[in-house]
């Protein structure tokens, strides 16, 4: 079939993406071995749903880094939610910070399988000192949608906690986002 308008041909493919992923978070979020599975999703529409994740993780990205972040937290919260929220595999992300809370840079600081990503707090460390950071905030995801903090989260975040502060740096939170929302370290009493 040739289409004479393109978007009459993209409805039925938009539908089935919706149908597989949820919503277009989860579209725009999926891995390509996930994107190639839709029936007529070829190389280009890949390229194009990656190119706009990109673009609006890049325009939350700076919306996150002109304000303060603790004077704009639900800028940190969409941010962390549009970064993690629909990978199937987990990842730990640190926001470093400088004096005035601003954004220094986000850096992908491990990326697991589905319910485990090692982080070193040597390489937390290492990055903050190299940044000048003053603060940051610790995220990750959990592909499974728990929200609750894992044992072995605790224990990661309270040796991070532990290196950094001898380093002066402080943990403004940890957050982990599932499907399901986010979970805040700090809100927990946790931190």
């Amino acid at each position: 079939m040739v289409c004479k308008v393109n978007l009459v041909c993209y409805k039925p493919l938009a539908k089935n993406l919706i149908a597989k992923f949820g919503d277009i978070s989860g579209v725009i979020n999926s891995n390509l071995e996930l994107l190639r599975e839709i029936e007529g999703m070829g190389d280009a529409g890949i390229v194009q749903i990656k190119i706009i994740s990109q673009i609006i993780s890049r325009v939350l990205k700076n919306s996150v880094g002109s304000k303060p972040v603790l004077n704009n937290w639900q800028a940190v919260l969409d941010y962390s939610c549009a970064t993690l929220k629909n990978l199937n595999y987990e990842v730990f992300r640190v926001l470093f910070l400088d004096k005035k809370y601003q954004l220094i840079e986000d850096e992908l600081m491990g990326i697991g399988e589905n319910d485990h990503v090692f982080v070193s707090a040597k390489s937390i460390a290492k990055k903050a000192l190299l940044l000048g950071a003053s603060s940051v905030i610790l995220m990750h995801n959990h592909p499974s949608g728990e929200l609750r903090a894992s044992l072995s989260d605790i224990q990661t975040t309270n040796e991070i906690a532990a290196v950094l502060k001898g380093l002066e740096v402080k943990i403004l939170d940890h957050l982990i986002i599932s499907s399901k929302g986010y979970f805040s370290f700090k809100e927990n009493s946790l931190l």
